[in-house]
């Protein structure tokens, strides 16, 4: 240990139900003298005699697997080093429901005893026998001992209907952790079925343009582009990627349906040119959305257009590639 040293102290912003568990370890990055603590329950670590220099600090929770803090500092040589330690809370938020202990009835049970042999001590008389001031006194002194030790039982042990706190602390937690999943998962989801769509969109343009006669190139890259924008927008916001597809559906429906005027109605009654006329339609038409689970709603209604289904098409998509 540094003798003459300075004075550190770190300031924990955990509140107490965490800080309780918390063990801090300062570790000196030359010569490597290792220093333990136990923060008090407002997060404050006093260590005094720390020598100058570099240390590692490291804030250690049983539940963890890694460390809840884990950064240098440097100790002052002539003043006292004061620092800040900031755990993020949500790393705590899947530890166990918390721990409350029993209630301890004994000094409660101690006092209704004592109580009760005073009763029992003044319940001799005898008929006419005087009831003197002492007696009297002490049969006071005995309701209001009951009365108190009623009265502390009833902070120490809850009436039926009563709150959890614990529980209930633990149960928005889960609802948080459960919200965040859905989201995550809502977001992923999204963005998957996005890309299926776009390459199921691809894939029935392909097949559309195939069963017009004389189709030519210069054509077919017009169309295509009108999609490239939508394919780099797969990770955009629900609301903003909404308004990339309805444009592209109305950009594909209208040149394809200039491209048709000049077409028998054969053509124009083929399956595959209907499909994608139906489905650049219901693209188009999609109505706004601002989150995930929205669009993936918004998406189902869409892919019901199709004759041959998203995953089909864009599987084919990907033969072709």
């Amino acid at each position: 240990m540094a003798v003459n040293g300075s004075y550190v102290k770190l300031q924990l912003n955990t509140p107490a139900s965490i800080t309780r568990d918390l063990k801090v370890e300062m570790t000196n990055q030359v010569t490597g003298e290792k220093r333990t603590a136990t923060p008090y329950l407002d997060g404050t670590v006093t260590l005094p005699n720390v020598a100058a220099g570099p240390w590692r600090v490291q804030v250690k929770h049983p539940n963890l697997i890694f460390d809840a803090f884990d950064r240098p500092i440097k100790v002052l040589p002539d003043r006292p080093t004061i620092t800040p330690i900031l755990i993020p809370r949500t790393i705590f938020e899947n530890v166990p429901i918390e721990d409350i202990p029993d209630a301890d009835l004994g000094p409660v049970q101690q006092h209704l005893d004592e109580a009760a042999l005073a009763a029992e001590q003044q319940a001799v008389k005898k008929a006419g026998q005087p009831i003197y001031a002492d007696d009297w006194n002490e049969l006071a002194q005995t309701v209001g001992s009951v009365s108190k030790a009623a009265k502390e039982m009833s902070s120490l042990l809850s009436p039926r209907g009563h709150n959890h706190p614990e529980l209930e602390a633990k149960l928005d937690e889960v609802q948080r952790n459960l919200q965040r999943m859905f989201d995550s998962f809502g977001a992923s989801l999204a963005q998957f079925q996005r890309q299926i769509q776009q390459l199921a969109l691809r894939s029935k343009l392909d097949a559309a343009l195939d069963r017009i006669p004389a189709v030519d190139e210069n054509t077919r890259v017009r169309l295509t582009a009108s999609i490239q924008d939508l394919e780099t927008s797969w990770s955009d916001a629900p609301g903003v990627y909404g308004a990339i597809k309805r444009r592209a559906g109305q950009q594909v429906l209208e040149q394809f349906s200039e491209l048709l005027a000049s077409q028998t109605p054969e053509v124009r009654d083929q399956t595959e040119v209907r499909d994608l006329q139906e489905f650049t339609q219901a693209m188009s038409s999609e109505a706004p959305v601002r989150t995930y689970e929205e669009e993936v709603q918004q998406q189902q209604r869409t892919g019901s257009k199709s004759t041959s289904g998203l995953v089909f098409d864009a599987l084919k998509v990907r033969q072709r590639g």
